[in-house]
């Protein structure tokens, strides 16, 4: 049985830093998954598949990973179930879902482009309690538990202290070959260039989740995600001091696929009136 999160009025623990079962079959998950992607990505054994006619791809090493991480979950919370992008197991009606992207950054993966990485969160009863996102290529784990801090290696995060959206780096991001949602991100991505400091186009939603809470980036807006993309990110990153919503605003609190908006918190307000209007419907 999965462990019961805690209370909101509960202190967190005094080290600040998560320390529950749950964040720790997340991150032992999350590591198990990034070793078989460094071992298919060196050996250079990936099997490239597609699912639509260019933008969405799939290996070999996304189906082992979600296998090695839903392994080690099952083992410990056999009764929980679990979400992945490439399947489902456990326990359909189970209370507690594990929501894991294997590989999220699979294009660049493909390419040799070192930004991916391995997502794993845990929702009990529709709460997100625990989370991991690996990069297996720097050994640099994120981990968070609800109201118990953010950390990487063990160390506390914290999110950059930018105050002003003009000076602030921004990532935008889309893949897909939907003509109305490339229009979209093309509109979203112009906005954002004309206030922002920078735009940047990074192919791993958790991971750039992940470089808002260490404060190495600002902000984040991305349409269609889903909960395997960004719930351990999310958490992480709240946990870190940041905040994340939907475009209008609006708190982002279910594993519905969603259009979300992030930042460090501080540019959060400027940055939802700067997005004022844009949709991808």
């Amino acid at each position: 049985m999965s462990p019961v999160p805690p209370r909101d009025n509960e202190a967190p623990p005094a080290h600040g830093l998560p320390a529950t079962p749950a964040a720790d079959v997340a991150a032992a998950a999350a590591r198990a998954g990034g070793a078989v992607l460094l071992a298919r990505w060196h050996a250079g054994d990936l099997q490239v598949a597609y699912k639509d006619a260019r933008a969405n791809l799939v290996t070999v090493a996304d189906r082992e990973s979600q296998q090695a991480v839903t392994d080690t979950i099952l083992a410990a919370f056999p009764d929980d179930a679990i979400d992945g992008e490439e399947g489902t197991a456990g326990n359909p009606a189970a209370g507690s879902v594990w929501y894991v992207d294997p590989l999220d950054g699979t294009t660049n993966y493909t390419h040799g482009l070192p930004f991916f990485c391995v997502s794993v969160a845990q929702r009990f009863h529709g709460r997100t309690v625990a989370g991991a996102v690996y990069d297996p290529v720097r050994d640099e784990m994120f981990a968070a538990a609800f109201g118990a801090g953010a950390s990487v290696n063990g160390q506390p995060l914290r999110v950059s202290a930018v105050t002003r959206l003009d000076r602030a780096l921004v990532v935008a991001q889309a893949q897909s070959v939907d003509e109305d949602e490339i229009r979209a991100y093309a509109a979203l991505a112009e906005r954002l260039m004309r206030v922002t400091g920078g735009v940047r186009s990074l192919g791993s939603p958790a991971l750039t989740l992940c470089a808002i809470a260490a404060g190495r980036l600002d902000a984040y807006c991305e349409y269609a995600m889903d909960a395997w993309d960004i719930a351990a990110g999310q958490l992480i990153l709240q946990e870190a001091g940041g905040t994340l919503t939907l475009f209008d605003g609006r708190p982002h609190v279910t594993a519905d696929r969603a259009d979300v908006v992030a930042s460090n918190g501080a540019i959060h307000a400027e940055l939802i009136t700067a997005l004022k209007g844009l949709s991808h419907d």
